[in-house]
């Protein structure tokens, strides 16, 4: 009875304990916060700790419900920023300090104070911590830093080529006409599958992409009836890559902090946990056996492909002895192991997938909201193909249809599912100017430049810098002949606008989602439009007002993304011009 009584008072005190652990932790950042003199805001729980990104939709879609919690939601949701945009900046200053018991976050709301920042990269390095969750198969492109991250981007540099945007462009192209099609034939309408839909699109792009095979498309319905027709034994390559890596996107967070091991062999964890680690194991098998075929191929001499497994592993075999290895080659060739390509793999996967799949179905919902501008896009995509068989677009018309380009700037600029650059001061104090006064940020501190601040700053943006137009970005011709080819645009990455980041941080994959998006747009609305399926009593205009609002209604899960796209009813229609 006095053991239970003791064991009942240890863990009563448990939280207790917590809390006042919680208080110091705070009270000792908030004094190193104070040390910077930047603006401070508290906050009592630590937005990247994987036990609140794993809780905190549950715990915010709860307090919806409660009275007097509009303030707890608009500082504690995930993905704030996104939501607030400006105004925050506007509220607390262009720069200014977040203090919670995890540390302290610097936030950038400053075009020169971002770029200086930006370019100082032996100063404010990478946040590695912040990148942990892509280590699943150990360190990568995302998550290495010094010379051990330029050896992972030698070869991204070179794994990414004209060739394999080439073959993205083709597959975006095909699979977008068969979305097209089960969205007009075989799917339920009203349709309201639009983020479910364009990842299974990018998926089956992505698989084309890495490793030259090509899926059909197919529903959410229609893929799990397949699953259950094939049996539960059967395995198909195709499919099995495209399940694996869906599967290890939607529960990366679980993986992170249980690990491919314990989620496959803990009984008590709900069966789609467990699932999630056969996944892992899976994809490293099914990429293992590829880079063994492909090595296969190059010591009989055949031809290369431009999916990106073949020019990963060609970029790295090691000219003077066939082997992958972690050494410079007699060539001087940077040479990564067999374990850092599929880790490379699956981040280019990561990368590739969710980010494309996100923006595709931002741009798809703004589309559905403003009629005019899908006619604007339609225009262009029809003068620059003569027919409806996609098959016979070249890649070359990917880089005429600007307006198109416009589209998907001007969705990345109001949603874009990054919203954070994620820097660290690491092991020393880094100093930090503005407006003439200099600013020095302590050791180990995060500093984030805030993306959906900087891209809707009415100072640079205009009084419209909340609203969704593309046309911002088109500047017509002066006395053409031909007004299309006459439009300019911008450049995709500048000091003001970086949707890919910019310097020696791009995205090497930038050409790779680029091509996918500007294929969709044009496969989908050369002779198609969309619009929303209006509520009961609700008229045409307010319901194209209220899917824009719910497209900009964002949260950020692992990424940035619509907080209820399932929501948003849309209906696709083909137009006779």
């Amino acid at each position: 009875m006095l053991s239970l009584c003791y064991s009942l008072l240890v863990l009563s005190t448990l939280p207790l304990a917590f809390v006042l652990w919680t208080l110091y932790c705070l009270g000792r950042n908030h004094a190193k916060a104070r040390s910077i003199g930047l603006p401070i805001t508290v906050r009592f729980v630590t937005p990247g700790g994987p036990i609140w990104m794993i809780f905190s939709p549950l715990i915010v879609r709860i307090a919806t419900y409660l009275p007097f919690t509009a303030s707890f939601i608009k500082k504690y949701r995930r993905g704030w920023e996104c939501r607030e945009r400006y105004r925050t900046h506007e509220e607390h200053g262009e720069l200014f300090t977040i203090c919670t018991p995890g540390g302290n976050y610097v936030k950038i709301g400053n075009f020169e104070v971002a770029d200086d920042i930006l370019r100082r990269k032996d100063e404010f390095g990478r946040d590695l911590e912040a990148f942990a969750v892509l280590n699943i198969y150990g360190k990568n492109l995302a998550t290495t830093e010094g010379k051990e991250w330029m050896r992972h981007r030698k070869v991204a540099a070179v794994t990414f080529t004209e060739k394999n945007a080439e073959l993205v462009w083709g597959e975006a192209l095909k699979e977008a006409s068969q979305m097209l099609v089960y969205w007009v034939e075989r799917a339920k309408n009203p349709i309201r599958t639009l983020a479910q839909d364009t990842q299974i699109f990018s998926l089956n792009v992505l698989a084309a992409a890495l490793f030259d095979r090509s899926y059909p498309f197919e529903g959410r319905e229609e893929s799990k009836l397949r699953e259950r027709t094939a049996g539960s034994d059967a395995k198909d390559g195709a499919f099995g890559y495209r399940d694996s890596i869906a599967t290890i996107l939607h529960m990366i967070v679980p993986i992170m902090v249980f690990g491919e091991r314990k989620l496959r062999d803990s009984w008590w964890l709900p069966k789609t946990w467990q699932k999630a680690g056969y996944a892992v194991a899976n994809f490293r098998d099914y990429v293992t056996a590829l880079i063994d075929e492909e090595r296969v191929s190059i010591a009989q001499g055949k031809a290369s492909s431009a999916n990106l497994v073949t020019n990963l592993v060609r970029a790295c075999e090691d000219e003077s002895s066939g082997s992958l290895n972690t050494e410079k080659s007699a060539g001087g060739r940077a040479i990564l192991t067999k374990d850092e390509i599929i880790s490379d793999l699956f981040v280019f996967a990561f990368a590739g997938n969710d980010t494309t799949a996100l923006t595709l179905a931002y741009i798809l919902a703004e589309l559905a909201a403003h009629p005019k501008i899908q006619d604007w896009i339609s225009e262009e995509i029809r003068h620059y193909t003569a027919t409806d068989d996609v098959t016979k677009w070249d890649y070359t018309t990917c880089m005429k249809l600007k307006r198109c380009w416009a589209v998907m700037y001007e969705t990345l600029r109001l949603s874009h599912p990054l919203n954070q650059i994620v820097k660290n001061t690491g092991a020393e104090t880094r100093s930090i100017s503005h407006k003439g006064s200099i600013y020095l940020v302590p050791a180990h501190t995060t500093v984030e430049i805030n993306l959906p601040s900087l891209s809707t700053m009415p100072s640079h943006w205009g009084p419209d810098s909340l609203e969704w137009n593309p046309k911002r970005f088109v500047t017509p011709g002066e006395g053409a002949s031909d007004r299309f080819e006459q439009e300019t645009i911008p450049p995709d990455t500048t000091s003001t606008l970086f949707p890919w980041a910019y310097g020696r941080l791009v995205c090497p994959g930038k050409r790779f989602s680029q091509a996918e998006l500007v294929g969709a747009l044009a496969a989908l609305f050369r002779d198609h439009r969309v619009e929303p399926v209006p509520q009961t009593g609700e008229s045409m205009q307010e319901a194209c007002r209220r899917v824009k609002t719910m497209s900009e209604d964002i949260e950020q899960r692992l990424l940035s993304e619509m907080r209820e796209p399932e929501q948003i009813a849309l209906r696709w229609f083909r137009v006779h011009i």
